[in-house]
């Protein structure tokens, strides 16, 4: 009986292992050297670190945090979802205005100020590209700060000083800052 009862426990487990495994979803980390935490917080402490390219599995997703497990199934913890994409990053990213996309300069001029994210409908699309119809490369939320490397009259070029992303932000949707 309590050999019958053992095998079932066991049994239990591994079905809450697949399906937990099953759950998750594959996402890349987009900063370099982001730390993942024993909770869902800043105020937790720091397990590891994770670089650009790596691959984990969200498990589920909570005020700003994702709980995940590296792709390989070990390491539990919980990462800020503003470092982690369904896409593939490309390589760590030059901040050099002139050799960061396939974007041509000819209309851009160089800046050099800072910027906060303020958005018309909760989220602004950082694109590959100055045009609407570029691929979105991250998304940022009101508030966020970033660096503006090069504008013209309708779009800028922006440097995130955290994740190491370029790219560019319609001039619309920032607020400029000391």
């Amino acid at each position: 009986m309590l050999k019958k009862i053992g095998v079932m426990l066991l049994v239990a487990v591994m079905l809450i292992g697949i399906c937990t495994a099953a759950s998750a979803t594959l996402y890349y980390v987009t900063g370099n050297r982001v730390r993942v935490r024993s909770g869902p917080g800043t105020d937790y402490d720091i397990v590891s670190h994770l670089d650009r390219g790596d691959k984990i599995d969200v498990i589920s997703t909570s005020g700003g945090w994702a709980r995940m497990t590296l792709y390989s199934g070990s390491d539990e913890g919980y990462i800020s979802t503003k470092y982690i994409s369904r896409n593939k990053p490309s390589a760590r990213i030059s901040t050099d205005v002139y050799n960061t996309t396939s974007q041509s300069y000819n209309t851009f001029n160089t800046a050099n100020y800072y910027v906060i994210v303020n958005p018309v409908n909760n989220y602004v699309n950082m694109r590959w590209e100055a045009s609407k119809a570029s691929p979105v490369r991250r998304v940022y939320f009101y508030g966020e700060r970033l660096k503006v490397l090069a504008e013209n009259g309708s779009w800028c070029q922006v440097y995130d000083e955290t994740t190491g992303e370029v790219g560019f932000i319609m001039k619309s949707l920032l607020l400029r800052v000391n």
